[in-house]
């Protein structure tokens, strides 16, 4: 892999490279006019992107395509502003204006058409997610709220998301607030400086863009894709100084920019640093074939072809419709087949006519809807609309009322805790020192009448999911406790178990770090992982480590035992079987010869602690969850997972309470005590006393 210093390198000399190679001081000015072949770019960005959502192995980079419309954006509205700008005739309402009727139209009816669908299909949490997505999507804003996804684009879950896909939007439209000001700007007071500018601007954001990729938030956020639509802004202006004379170097550069950006799209894959240098090459070959098009060349008639410009002109209602029929499919578990694909394509295809036929092109052309009219009817009543639809949606906790009395006690069960202010629950770029009063005044939980923690609770993700069942067994031992969790960090990971300890910490072994300081002042340290999910680490030699460090603190070291999980994911079998979309005799349970398969190894490793620091406490799940031959995934009338390894909220809850009375309290020696919680109390009531149905 390239070093970090040597990508920001690489990064500078193609953007240098691609400015140099395209500026030609003495060329003669062109004009900007219709280009069909433009189209025909759009054409190939919209089914890059159709063929990576429909399956990420057919197109692996399909999803530059959203990269190679940044650069024909950039291009595009630089044109616009330019001219109106060497005119004299610029003004940001007859801007704003085209803006409006471009995005806003096509975008109330898909918006409406996925509430509505929505309402019927989505659950409470995932209904206040999908409303807040939109809310902020009519904010402009969507892209920072999918950037708070701990997940990130390609991570769990995200396929069911119906509005995932307007985070590009967003990106758009917060350049083109602050662009054209730019742009008015450096005319004004820097005509002849206005490219020196924007080659500055561009590399500053590409090095930017490049520092970044190491963090999930980035790939949606301004700052990491403004390059891009600097890259198409660039080529406007290369191509009005600069524009092709000769046939021969139109074919090079055409070539060689159809080579970077059909690579692109099956070089690049999700797995690769992203946006970054990688984003240079589907950028910097979109922008070739847009400056080689300002001449003659073999690709421009193709492009320019009428298969190609016809998909080419619905290409953002088809942007808009696809996504959202892809999002449902999967949300309902029906799988995307070959003919599945088809139809789901063919219907896109079809509503994207439509839509631009009868919603974009007549509003679009109209002369009558000038600023006023477009502002008030075209954005600011339906945002206001959608707005309090999100703000109902959260305040009703996802209009539960949409269901029936029976779904919505199954449903409440799908719950997780948010920690939105990521005070407790991490990322790696969100590090802090940690500190007793810290945990004690932001994240305690337990009986938090007592003045002293006596429990830490520690770990990834699981550690998280495993708080309630913790807070169960602390409030029925009369302890405070406290946590801190990240997500993919193991509580057992540190520095001296590390490959490579000569690299140094890792912000994970930071945190590990600083919580195990604290061992010495507290009575029990709960260490919990998703142990399985990265069968790479030494992990017996890692949790060797940590229990000593913690019986060396004079604590006494918890340690949990995994969940059962499994893929396909099983978390919502049984509210889709009570809705009638599975066989009422479909098994929604996790076979118990998998788990054994999965998890017989780490278990074992845990067991070896146990036996080298007799005092470990371990707790493990399976023992309330798991029958003779397989493990629930419901309990009653309560769901127990939120995905295919997380347990849910009330579920955790509801195991904790369980575990008291069937097992014990290992927070307060051998006696089995009764749960605390009341009202975790009267849920096991509810449930059956077998754990199955």
């Amino acid at each position: 892999m390239v070093a970090s210093s040597q990508r920001i390198l690489l990064l500078c000399f193609l953007l240098l490279l691609f400015f140099e190679m395209t500026t030609n001081p003495f060329a003669q000015s062109a004009h900007l006019a219709y280009r069909p072949d433009i189209d025909g770019l759009r054409a190939i960005a919209v089914l890059a992107v159709i063929a990576f959502h429909a399956s990420s192995t057919l197109v692996p980079g399909g999803f530059v395509g959203v990269d190679i419309f940044f650069v024909i954006s950039g291009f595009l509205i630089t044109g616009l502003i330019a001219k109106a700008l060497d005119a004299d005739r610029f003004t940001f309402t007859e801007f704003y204006t085209r803006r409006i009727k471009r995005i806003f139209p096509a975008y109330i009816l898909v918006a409406a058409t996925t509430l509505v669908i929505s309402s019927y299909l989505l659950i409470p949490n995932d209904y206040i997610f999908y409303t807040t997505s939109l809310a902020a999507s009519w904010a402009f804003l969507s892209n920072v709220f999918f950037s708070m996804l701990s997940w990130g684009y390609f991570g769990q879950r995200t396929e069911e998301f119906p509005l995932l896909h307007t985070w590009s939007l967003s990106v758009e439209e917060q350049f083109y607030f602050i662009f054209p000001a730019l742009l008015m700007l450096l005319y004004r007071y820097a005509r002849k400086q206005v490219v020196p500018a924007l080659v500055v601007l561009g590399i500053g954001f590409a090095v930017l863009s490049e520092m970044k990729t190491g963090e999930i938030k980035a790939y949606f956020l301004l700052t990491s894709r403004a390059h891009e639509l600097i890259i198409g802004a660039l080529t406007y202006f290369v191509s009005q100084k600069s524009p092709i004379r000769s046939m021969a170097a139109s074919n090079v550069w055409a070539s060689l920019g159809l080579t970077l950006m059909i690579g692109s799209l099956f070089m690049i894959n999700k797995g690769s640093s992203f946006p970054g240098v990688n984003s240079l090459y589907p950028c910097i070959g979109t922008a070739l074939v847009i400056y080689a098009c300002t001449g003659s060349n073999a690709l421009k008639p193709v492009l320019g072809s009428k298969p190609f410009v016809g998909v080419g002109l619905i290409s953002y209602s088809l942007y808009l419709w696809h996504w959202p029929i892809f999002s449902f499919l999967r949300y309902r578990r029906i799988e995307i087949t070959f003919w599945v694909g088809i139809a789901a394509v063919a219907l896109a295809f079809l509503l994207s006519w439509l839509t631009w036929k009868f919603v974009e092109t007549p509003i679009r052309k109209s002369r009558s809807i000038q600023f006023k009219r477009a502002f008030v009817q075209i954005y600011m009543v339906p945002a206001t609309a959608f707005m309090a639809v999100g703000l109902a949606s959260y305040v009703t906790e996802g209009a539960p009322q949409r269901f029936s009395v029976e779904i919505r006690e199954l449903i409440s069960s799908y719950s997780f805790e948010r920690d939105l202010t990521r005070s407790c629950s991490i990322r790696a770029e969100d590090y802090r020192k940690i500190t007793m009063d810290y945990l004690l005044g932001n994240c305690a939980f337990g009986d938090t009448a007592q003045g002293k923690a006596d429990v830490l609770l520690m770990g990834d993700s699981h550690a998280h999911h495993f708080k309630p069942f913790v807070d169960e067994l602390a409030k029925a031992a009369g302890l405070k406790a406290i946590y801190h969790v990240q997500g993919t960090c193991f509580p057992t990971a540190a520095q001296a178990t590390d490959k490579h300890p000569e690299n140094g910490p890792s912000t994970c072994q930071q945190r590990n770090s600083d919580l195990l300081e604290l061992a010495n002042q507290v009575k029990y340290v709960v260490m919990a992982g998703f142990w399985a999910s990265e069968p790479w680490r030494d992990l017996e030699k890692e949790m060797m480590y940590a229990t000593g460090k913690v019986v060396d603190a004079g604590a006494i070291p918890v340690i949990f035992k995994d969940n059962p999980f499994f893929e396909p994911d099983l978390s919502q079998c049984i509210l889709h079987r009570t809705r009638g979309w599975l066989p009422a005799d479909r098994n929604c349970n996790i076979p118990l010869n998998f788990v054994k398969e999965t998890q017989a190894g780490v278990d074992e490793i845990i067991d070896k602690v146990k036996a080298r620091y007799p005092a470990t406490v371990i707790i493990d799940p399976k023992k309330i969850m798991c029958t003779t031959d397989e493990c629930v995934t419901y309990m009653g009338k309560i769901a127990l997972y939120k995905d295919a390894n997380h347990i849910n909220t009330k579920a955790s809850q509801l195991l904790g309470a369980r575990y008291l009375t069937e097992v014990g309290n290992p927070l307060a020696g051998p006696a089995t005590l009764v749960p605390a919680n009341e009202h975790a109390h009267a849920e096991m009531a509810q449930a059956s006393a077998k754990p199955l149905e």
